[in-house]
């Protein structure tokens, strides 16, 4: 009997075995890689997007109420029925910590925009108060937009 042969089959199969294994693990790794960018870069299209909603629904207040009170009120249902709270923390959980800052920074001033209304009850869309809030925002968005496509 030639142990040769049956010796170089066990290692031919043993190669083509770990091979194949070898093969799979690289296209898993890779393909859960691109679901995570994926998630990551839907996470990031919902939060951006609701952060724009909520700044126009404040553009919106402004323009329609007039009694301070209500505006007011309103500005926090509006901020509340939006969901950039909600995205926020998934963005505090899944997100590198330099999108997460610049979230932050980004909700905050959107925030601050939000509670302007309350502070300045003659607020219009040409008052400088309003046109410093709103460009600080601009700013803060574009900052996290440009990190999150660093991140992409």
């Amino acid at each position: 009997m030639n142990w040769g042969s049956q010796i170089s089959t066990v290692i031919g199969v043993a190669l083509g075995i770990g091979a194949t294994l070898l093969a799979d693990r690289v296209r898993y790794r890779r393909e859960q890689a691109t679901r995570s960018k994926d998630a990551l870069r839907d996470l990031y299209v919902r939060y951006l997007k609701t952060l724009n909603e909520s700044s126009s629904s404040l553009r919106l207040i402004i323009l329609k109420e007039t009694d301070p009170a209500v505006r007011y009120r309103a500005a926090l249902d509006a901020f509340r029925e939006s969901s950039v709270l909600e995205h926020r923390y998934e963005i505090n959980l899944l997100a590198p910590r330099a999108v997460k800052e610049k979230s932050d920074q980004a909700y905050r001033l959107l925030r601050n925009f939000r509670d302007l209304l309350e502070c300045e009850p003659d607020l219009t869309l040409s008052s400088p108060e309003y046109i410093q809030a709103l460009d600080r925002f601009h700013n803060a968005r574009k900052a996290l937009q440009e990190t999150m496509r660093e991140n992409l």
